[in-house]
């Protein structure tokens, strides 16, 4: 009886020292889950406090710094699917602005091309878009520049006249821009000079130009900018052609600014700016013509600074509202090449 007493004693004391354990370990478990969560829900707290200031850094146009701290939001809480995106977005951001900078100006369109979707966050946004702005200025300023050597060599005074008018117009914050604005210094007294010399509208250098450049007689309308373009323009003087028939050179001012006054669009125009990036500069007249209910094309002309009776022609574009594409003939060749 003894031994069986023994045994029972022995049995029921392994059993609590087993349940003891078992109640030791689950304990502990418990604990290492409690400070499992208690770590995860600080490194939330930290991603989030990251993430948020990040945001404040962006609008407070700090871009690098705002990377900077999302990367080591990552680093912290890979699950952050926010912080990941902005991250990311921020990387292709600072890629193109860099890009940008350095005029390597295909590899820039590429990390837009990838941002092009983007709508959040509000500060992010404005960020691409200031991004977009210099991009579209340093190509449109790159365009220019070889324009104004082409037309030059070719003797299209309106042309490198106006396409030298056109870089001067665009922002020299921009690195890129200001740079070529400098380089293109040297053509202002050569094209200036050779304008000069030929005495008459800078327009009739160009073959491509359809309508007739003899100016009115009229001493009003040679020193009047608007009648100058107005009289220079390829459509103006297309246009007049359609609906009567004669030469827009005999035409009296009147009947020009007529014909001009029906060749606008303001709702075209502001889309055409939009895409293009092209800026308003005090002086430009545009005169828009309607290919079909989706195509335009667009003169932009300007007066000479050097003599109101000669009008450069800034640009002959055509623009397809639908997809955005902006194109600029080459006066050169005639043949129209993209631009943004």
């Amino acid at each position: 009886m003894n031994e069986v007493k023994n045994i029972k004693q022995k049995f029921f004391r392994g059993a609590g020292v087993a349940a003891l354990a078992v109640l030791l370990v689950s304990c502990s478990a418990d604990q290492s889950s409690k400070k499992a969560e208690q770590n995860s829900s600080s490194r939330t707290s930290l991603a989030t406090e990251g993430y948020q200031k990040a945001l404040v850094d962006l609008r407070n146009n700090a871009p690098q710094q705002a990377y900077s701290r999302l990367e080591k939001v990552v680093e912290k809480d890979s699950k952050n699917t926010k912080a990941k995106s902005l991250y990311r977005n921020l990387g292709y951001l600072l890629k193109a602005k860099k890009a940008v900078t350095e005029n390597k100006l295909s590899k820039a369109g590429e990390y837009l091309a990838k941002l092009d979707r983007v709508n959040t966050p509000k500060s992010l946004v404005k960020q691409i878009n200031a991004v977009k702005k210099e991009y579209q200025s340093a190509n449109l300023a790159r365009v220019y520049y070889a324009e104004i050597g082409n037309y030059y060599n070719a003797q299209k005074l309106s042309a490198a006249g106006g396409s030298l008018e056109a870089l001067k117009s665009l922002p020299s914050r921009y690195q890129v821009v200001a740079a070529y604005q400098t380089k293109a210094q040297k053509y202002e007294g050569l094209i200036a000079q050779a304008q000069s010399a030929s005495g008459t509208s800078a327009t009739s250098s160009s073959s491509s130009e359809s309508a007739t450049n003899t100016v009115s007689s009229s001493s009003s309308a040679q020193s009047s900018s608007g009648y100058t373009n107005a009289r220079n323009s390829k459509i103006v003087s297309s246009e007049y052609e359609k609906k009567t028939g004669s030469s827009i050179s005999s035409a009296t001012n009147s009947q020009v600014s007529s014909v001009a006054s029906d060749l606008t669009d303001t709702e075209v125009l502001t889309k055409f700016r939009a895409a293009s990036g092209i800026p308003q500069e005090a002086g430009d007249q545009y005169y828009v013509q309607k290919i079909d209910s989706n195509n335009y094309q667009i003169e932009i002309r300007h007066t000479s600074p050097n003599n109101t009776a000669v009008s450069n022609l800034k640009g002959m574009y055509r623009f397809a509202v639908s997809t955005q594409v902006v194109q600029k003939m080459n006066e050169v060749s005639g043949e129209y090449v993209r631009v943004n």
